[in-house]
This record gives C-alpha cells, sequence and structure tokens, in this order.
C-alpha cells in the first residue's frame, strides 16, 4: 500500500549509513512508501547507489560531506535539516534496523495520539522486546531511562535544537550516551516502548550468543582498536557527567563502561580456553564442560 506524500507533515524518518548492503533500498522504499519526507546522511558516497536511488525519489533528501565524518555529525545532521524543513519529530533508524510500514504507522500515529510527550522528553525509543499483538500504543507503557541507542529513537526536533543536537566531536561509540547525559541536563527525559510491531535490531548485528557459565549472553568481541576508541569515549562521557555533577550518570556511565569491559574480557577467556586450553588438557575423553560456547543468533539456522 501506498501512502500520499506530504512534505509538510511534521513526521520524518532519517538513516546515517556507511557502506550499505543493497539491501538497505528496500529499507528507503519502505520509508519513502509511507509518505513521510526521509533524509539519509552518507558516510561513505564513493559507493553511489544509494545517492543514485534517492535522485529518483521525491520526497528523499541525500546529504553527505565526501567523507567518513562519523555518526555524531551525521545524526545531527538530519536531525537539523528535518527541523529546518519544518518538521516536528525524526523517526531514526540505523542501516541495519529491520523495520516495515507497520512500524512506521504505529510509531506515527502514538506520536499523533501524545502530543504532549514534546515537552517533556527528548527523545522516546522504539523496540520490541515486550511486543503482542493486541498492544495498542499505550503512553503508560513508557519506561524512563538514563540510556537507550539512537536506532528507534523519535527525536523531538524543537527539544533537541534546547540541547544543541547531538554532539559532533564523537565519532561513532557514545554518541547516544551523551546525547542522553546532554537532554537529562536540560531537563528532558528519555523514554522506552517495547511493545512495537515489526521492529528489530538484533538480526542484522554481527553478535553471536554465547553460553557463560550457564547463563546465554549476545556478545561481539571488538577490535584492539575498537575498545579504545570506546574507553576513550567512555572517559570523555564520565567526566562530563563529573564536570556537570550529574551523580546518576557518574554511576551509570562507570557501571556501563566496566560491563563492557568484563564482556569483552570474558570472550577472550572463551576462546582462549575453548580452543587452547580445554583440548590440551582435558582432551575428548572427558568431556570437560566448556566454559562459555557459541550458539547461534536466534533467527539462525
Amino acid at each position: 500500500m501506498l501512502y500520499s506524500i506530504d512534505n509538510n507533515d511534521d513526521f520524518s524518518i532519517g538513516f546515517v549509513i556507511y557502506l550499505p548492503k543493497k539491501s538497505f533500498l528496500d529499507r528507503i522504499k519502505t520509508a519513502t512508501d509511507s509518505g513521510c519526507m526521509v533524509y539519509i546522511y552518507d558516510n561513505s558516497p564513493k559507493i553511489g547507489f544509494v545517492r543514485d536511488f534517492c535522485k529518483k525519489l521525491p520526497n528523499c533528501k541525500y546529504l553527505t560531506c565526501g567523507k567518513n565524518v562519523g555518526l555524531g555529525i551525521g545524526i545531527s545532521s538530519v536531525c537539523a535539516q528535518a527541523f529546518y524543513d519544518s518538521h516536528s519529530v525524526l523517526l531514526y533508524f540505523d542501516q541495519d534496523t529491520r523495520f516495515n510500514i507497520e512500524t512506521i504507522n504505529f510509531i506515527r500515529n502514538f506520536y499523533k495520539s501524545h502530543l504532549d510527550l514534546r515537552s517533556s522528553y527528548s527523545a522516546i525509543i522504539f523496540n520490541s522486546k515486550d511486543f503482542h499483538k493486541n498492544d495498542i500504543g499505550n503512553k503508560t507503557d513508557i519506561k524512563d531511562v538514563l540510556f537507550g541507542i539512537n536506532s528507534g529513537s523519535l527525536f523531538f526536533l524543537k527539544n533537541l535544537e534546547v540541547i544543541n543536537w547531538h554532539n559532533t566531536n564523537y565519532f561513532v561509540d557514545c554518541v547516544d550516551y551523551e546525547f542522553c547525559l546532554n537532554s537529562n541536563n536540560h531537563h528532558f527525559k528519555i523514554g522506552e516502548y517495547s511493545k512495537t510491531p515489526g521492529i528489530d535490531h538484533q538480526k542484522e548485528q554481527p553478535d553471536n550468543i554465547y553460553k557463560v557459565f550457564g547463563k546465554e549472553r549476545l556478545i561481539r568481541k571488538y577490535s584492539r582498536k575498537r575498545i579504545f576508541d570506546y574507553l576513550f569515549s567512555s572517559f570523555r562521557l564520565i567526566s562530563e557527567s563529573v564536570r556537570t555533577m550529574n551523580f546518576k550518570y557518574i554511576k551509570a556511565s562507570v557501571r556501563s563502561l566496566l560491563i563492557y569491559l568484563y564482556f569483552q574480557s570474558i570472550i577472550r577467556i572463551i576462546k582462549i580456553y575453548n580452543c587452547i586450553i580445554s583440548p590440551r588438557y582435558w582432551g575428548r575423553k572427558f568431556k570437560f564442560p566448556a566454559l562459555g560456547s557459541r550458539k547461534n543468533k536466534v533467527g539462525e539456522k
């Protein structure tokens, strides 16, 4: 079903992309078919298939700086562009987040039914962790959170202008967490709504499910460089929390950093144990249970 295009609608959709797969074009088509204005910031413009595709669409605006300038600049750009094009909200998706037309219409109707949220929230993050088909989009199901991811976020653009948008000094890591801190420092809340149809943040992520001490954990092994980048961004986030004397975020930022380091350490211990220590010292005869074992992701065969 195609929806009429209304560029004056205050609801818009945005993406920041880097080296997307060709399948991303289907997501652009889904977004534009909703009738919403779509903003795409491309951090890999030399791969031109997204740019060429956008030229054919009347309600798609393509943005780029000509090189990879990171998520902070990209997401700030699409939000600001939508705001100055007279849109009130922007629904942001990562390029690897799955959604469909039902997802967009649900969030759009949710927003229009609860316009009062604009006065106290800078963003509502939509996911499907607790989705049931009979959910009707009640705002009492919104849970206030300290931290949340960018993807699936409905940004209230007037409030983003107040807090001076996303921090463009963050490249990728902690862009979302710094936004949450900045929102809190300006007395805006971050909400989470977990009963959204059709949205999936996990299936295209390169994470694996590992069984660690009897519990299943979704873990991704990052490179050493990426870990150092995360450490640097986290220390900046903690420093800003200290500077603004936001004690809730000091505690939450330190906890988040420790959890990250814990799981990056665990996945390395698992690989060493399973590949070297367990076979060498125990062998097949004893069938000693591994410290951790990889399982297929949900949805894999």
